[in-house]
Formats: structure tokens, sequence, C-alpha cells
């Protein structure tokens, strides 16, 4: 299945890559999520999307307003040929912005787990407080950030100077980049992602030993999902910034909107599935690079039944060329 999914956003990946650089990113990101609409589809299962960004940009990539219309993909559609019932979390473009500028790091991610297993939350910020299998159990989000940052330094055997911890380049993140700088910490202050960091803290060799701050609940599912994969853990907090947030959350089931929330609070199942494709080119996927005639994608994929993380790098024919069988490479 993790496989099926991997194509899903391969075809993503292939067909939005050609806007690098554009500077469109309502055409991205509408013809990124039509073509996982398309993919997800023909996926031999009954897939339920349980989380998805569901607002649209405008032309300067501003949320404006839901989506609809044909091509749309929302929470509660559900799509495949038939079989086993899952539970989807899908992000289309994350790093849309890096997309449309020409900049690393953007990718197209899924996650599966049975019917039931993600948890579906509104469309709002998440604190997030994530670490890799040899911090787990070491942090506590209610506990200020500089005793998470020495806690997951001792954990793993170093000084909180030899620990990188990642943030996103947020003006609500100010205070905590300062605190995260008091301890001595490194710091990857990174314009946009958490799923890229969030795979880097769960793989040994990749110097990012936690993720931090306030960041799309979205995104936190699938950052979830690979923590689950990974072995690693993480804690997080919806963060409601208005009344009618509060509200939606209740609707969602959330009796107390304060909850903290682990990771099996986030991913109630143990089996799933995860699988991301590099758009551009970044710290741990590369980029789909074009050919005559065709293209190349790599991708990340990951389960917990069995235990595997497999990287693909896959050649696909696009077009036929001219006189010749086969690629140019």
């Amino acid at each position: 299945m993790a496989v099926e999914y991997a194509a899903v956003t391969e075809m993503v990946a292939l067909q939005v890559a050609r806007l690098e650089g554009s500077g469109d990113p309502e055409g991205a990101y509408t013809l990124a999520m039509e073509t996982f609409g398309e993919g997800l589809s023909g996926v031999s299962n009954e897939g339920e999307v349980a989380s998805l960004r569901e607002e649209r940009l405008d032309e300067k990539g501003r949320v404006s307003a839901p989506r609809s219309g044909p091509g749309a993909l929302n929470v509660g559609d559900v799509l495949g040929a038939g079989g086993l019932p899952v539970d989807l979390a899908v992000e289309p473009v994350e790093g849309l912005q890096l997309l449309i500028r020409g900049q690393e790091g953007s990718i197209s991610a899924v996650a599966a787990a049975p019917r039931g297993g993600i948890l579906r939350t509104p469309d709002m910020y998440m604190s997030k407080l994530i670490v890799g299998p040899g911090a787990k159990g070491a942090i506590d989000i209610d506990a200020p950030v500089a005793e998470n940052v020495r806690a997951v330094a001792e954990a793993i055997g170093r000084r909180p100077e030899e620990t990188t911890v990642a943030v996103l380049d947020r003006d609500r993140h100010e205070n905590l980049i300062g605190e995260i700088r008091e301890t001595g910490a490194r710091i990857q202050i990174r314009p946009e992602g958490d799923l890229t960091p969030a795979i880097a803290v769960g793989m040994r060799g990749a110097e990012v030993h936690a993720i931090v701050g306030i960041g799309g609940a979205p995104e936190g599912i699938l950052a979830a999902a690979i923590m689950k994969c990974l072995g690693g853990e993480m804690q997080a907090r919806m963060w409601p910034t208005q009344r009618s947030q509060v509200d939606k959350l209740r609707e969602y089931g959330f009796d107390d909107p304060e909850k903290k929330l682990t990771l099996d609070d986030l991913i109630r199942e143990d089996d799933v599935v995860f699988a991301a494709t590099g758009i551009t080119s970044g710290e741990i996927l590369n980029g789909v690079r074009y050919f005559r005639g065709g293209a190349r994608t790599h991708t990340v994929v990951m389960s917990t039944e069995p235990s595997v993380v497999r990287f693909m790098d896959t050649i696909h024919a696009l077009e036929p060329v001219a006189g010749r069988k086969g690629f140019q490479l």
C-alpha cells in the first residue's frame, strides 16, 4: 500500500514541479490538488480524507476562502477503488512558496492508517514538540523549551550546543528562538515545512534533534505519522486564535481544546504508512529532474508493519522521443 501511495505523490510532483519559480501559488496548488485526487481515486482501498489544509490561496499565497468546484479535495471525501477502509492525511504541496520561488525543500506527502486511526482536526494552528527515537520519553510540551532542549541533549548523550533544533521562521517564534539560544543549542530557522525536518529528526545522522513551535495542524498529523514509522515521539496542543476556532474544535469532539495530545492521540493505530516525493531538491529528497522524454523522481516510503524505510529513485517515461527507443538520459 505504501508503494501505491508513493505513486500518487510521484504523480503530483511530476505535474507541479514544472511550475517551479512560476510565482503562481494558486495555479500550483490547484494543479496539485486535482492531481492528488485523481491519483487517490485509483488506489486499491477506500480512503477517506481525514486531514487536509482546507483553505485556498490568493495570488500572494495567503489563505482566502474554502476550495470548491471541479477537482477540489476536501476533508471527508472518500476516494479509491474499494477495499480496505483507511484514513488519509494529505499534503499536496508542503512548501508552496518554496516551489513557486524556485527554492529548495518542497514536497508532496500522504499518510494512511486504518479507518479511525488518524485524529480529525480543524485546519488551524497546532503547537508541536517532536524528537527522534533517542529522546523518546524525555520531553514534555508543558515544560519550558530550554528544559526540553537540555533534556533532549542529555538523552542523546550530547551537550546542548551539540544539539540542533528546527523552528519555523515566524514572528510568533521570536521569544521561543531567544529561549533556545540561551541554552547554546544550534537552531535551523526554516522558511517553511514541518515534514522534512520530521523525517530528519527520526533518522540517524541527519543532525536535527528536535522540532518546536506552532505550525499547521494538517502538517502536524503527517509529522505524527512519520514519528510512528520512525519510532520517535511527538506531543502537541491545538492552538486556536479566535473564539470561532474553539467552537470548531468542540464540533470535532475536543471537549478540552487545551488538551495535551500524545503521539497515540494523533495517530491511533500502529499500522501506518507514509510516502513523500521531492518537488524541489532538499536535504532529504531530490527534486524532480526532467530530461527529454521523461523525468526522475526521488521518494521516501515508510511503514510500521513491516518497520521499514525505503528510498525510491524512479525514472518515468513521460513522452516518446522520436526515432529512439527508451530514454535519453
